[in-house]
């Protein structure tokens, strides 16, 4: 259940699926930090496209990568709307009283590609990762036990949490129980209330059973891992393509005409 909440299931001989975790978390999360710095709408595009290349290349289902980045809508789609009536600048459209700026319109169109690089740089890693590979890496990675035990256990706890729900949604339904006439409804509050109160009373108590059970069957605050296997060349290679990209992007914008320059 874990690994279908993000994997999708692909071709695994293919670029993304097999390269290792730990070299995927470092260049893809490295490919997110250094498109974040960039500022012009040209290179932030230009780490777009060569991100989808790396999707057709590993097989990616088109329509998985459009649902990930459907995300970003209500976030763009609000900074689209407001920064350009923000942000002071020249006239660019006027709708009633309120005039859009050029300026702020650029801003809200880079930030949006920002959000688009970044939303599908880690769609791609959790797409081609596994989750339980991917808390390997995280461990690999020397990422801080409690950040990785937190992650797991919030992951973890979302099937129980809907699991608890949907049992008391049936024996709400057994006992002759009918909806409200609207979410305005008062009785729609009640019931939402008691089911919110229930429902955390259920689940803190269910997850002592389950905090006993791990004691008892050794738990001691981590997951033993038998060694780390070696990095392979083709690895090693690919990830630093993608790094070296996204590098080379943020170097020419903050280079711009001064690097030839310099070169000669």
């Amino acid at each position: 259940m874990l690994e279908s909440l993000f994997y999708c299931r692909g071709n695994m001989d293919s670029l993304l699926y097999r390269l290792d975790p730990r070299v995927k978390v470092v260049s893809l999360v490295g490919f997110v930090a250094f498109t974040s710095a960039l500022g012009t709408w040209p290179a932030l595009l230009s780490g777009l496209v060569f991100l989808l290349l790396l999707a057709g290349i590993s097989r990616i289902s088109a329509f998985y990568l459009v649902k990930r980045l459907a995300w970003i809508l209500p976030f763009g789609g609000i900074l689209v709307i407001i920064l350009p009536f923000a942000v002071p600048g020249e006239p660019l459209f006027k709708i009633f009283s309120l005039n859009a700026s050029i300026e702020g319109t650029g801003q809200a169109v880079v930030l949006t590609m920002r959000l688009l690089n970044a939303v599908a740089a880690l769609s791609l890693l959790t797409a081609t990762t596994g989750f339980k590979d991917l808390m390997m890496a995280f461990r690999a990675l020397r990422v801080p036990q409690i950040f990785v035990l937190l992650i797991e256990f919030t992951v973890r706890y979302i099937s129980v949490l809907t699991d608890e729900a949907r049992r008391m949604q049936i024996a709400r339904k057994a006992r002759g129980f009918e909806k409200g006439r609207s979410l305005l409804h008062r009785c729609t509050f009640q019931v939402a209330g008691k089911l919110i109160g229930i429902l955390f009373i259920r689940s803190f108590e269910r997850s002592e059973r389950v905090y006993n059970a791990m004691l008892a069957r050794g738990y001691a605050g981590g997951v033993r891992v038998d060694g780390d296997p070696r990095l392979g060349r083709e690895d090693l290679c690919w990830g630093a393509v993608i790094l070296v990209f996204a590098a080379g992007l943020w170097l020419i914008e903050f280079g711009g005409v001064q690097w030839p320059m310099l070169l000669k």
